[in-house]
């Protein structure tokens, strides 16, 4: 499933400075003004997660992950993030994404969702590759509208876009 040279597995005890570091490498040089996260805060999101952890084989190094939760009949995609240094950091993505998805397909969710905020044209295109769909506002429920700009971080230039993939 993952590119040669990587595995996927979940975290594990201690990681969370590395996966805070990715996280700052990741969020500086993607999307721009993302608030800087402690890692008080950042362990809190990660213990309220599935944390799948991509590492490199040759020193079991993280080299990105994702975080996903239950939410209702959805698994929620809450951060995908690669370090954008790796060579094919979008294969490495999408590596992760595909075991995400499988872990939802494994526990019968309907769908996979993820919110993409700031500029909606960050990333969106790697997510529709990827078989999600945009979903328009006017679309959603209540509950998965306020989902979506729950998503969004404070002084991003744009209103969140909802995507969901159909398992």
């Amino acid at each position: 499933m993952a590119p040669k040279g990587y595995a996927i597995r979940m975290m594990e005890p201690g990681e969370v400075p590395q996966l805070l570091a990715l996280w700052r490498t990741a969020r500086g040089e993607q999307c721009p003004s993302h608030e800087a996260q402690d890692i008080h805060a950042f362990t809190r999101h990660l213990l309220a997660h599935e944390i799948f952890v991509a590492v490199r084989k040759d020193d079991g190094a993280p080299s990105g992950y994702a975080a996903a939760a239950a939410e209702t009949d959805l698994y929620w995609l809450s951060d995908l993030i690669v370090d954008p240094r790796v060579k094919n950091a979008d294969r490495l993505a999408g590596a992760l994404l595909k075991a995400v998805a499988e872990r939802a397909q494994w526990f019968f969710y309907r769908a996979l969702g993820h919110a993409v905020a700031g500029d909606p044209y960050c990333d969106a295109a790697f997510y529709v590759e990827h078989g999600f769909v945009k979903i328009p506002e006017q679309d959603l429920p209540a509950w998965l509208n306020e989902k979506r700009l729950a998503a969004a971080n404070e002084g991003d230039d744009g209103t969140p876009v909802l995507m969901l993939k159909w398992l």
